[in-house]
């Protein structure tokens, strides 16, 4: 019988304000997570460290939890518009008459 791999979960990470002002703990904290620059997000694996570690300085990030984490690439990709244009509504000619 073949045992099914449980399916791991990622923390999404994104530094939303700045560590400027912040204890040197704190922006301690934000190095060893990654996070260097404002509106960076990174990924890390569920654990009780890295969840320690996010409460440290939760006023500053946006955390959400996700599946698989993606790369730089499918970030990027996902961010794109879609090419070409499309017309969102199309405008009624209406005739006025004599004037």
């Amino acid at each position: 019988m073949a045992s099914v791999a449980p399916k791991m979960s990622w923390f999404k990470i994104t530094l939303i304000r700045s560590g400027i002002g912040m204890t040197e703990r704190q922006n301690g904290v934000l190095k060893a997570l990654g996070l260097r620059h404002r509106m960076k997000t990174v990924y890390h694996p569920v654990s009780p460290d890295t969840a320690g570690m996010i409460m440290k300085v939760k006023e500053l990030l946006a955390v959400s939890e996700v599946d698989k984490p993606l790369t730089q690439a499918e970030t990027h990709a996902k961010r794109q518009p879609p090419k070409g244009y499309y017309i969102e509504k199309q405008g009624v000619v209406r005739d006025i008459g004599g004037l």
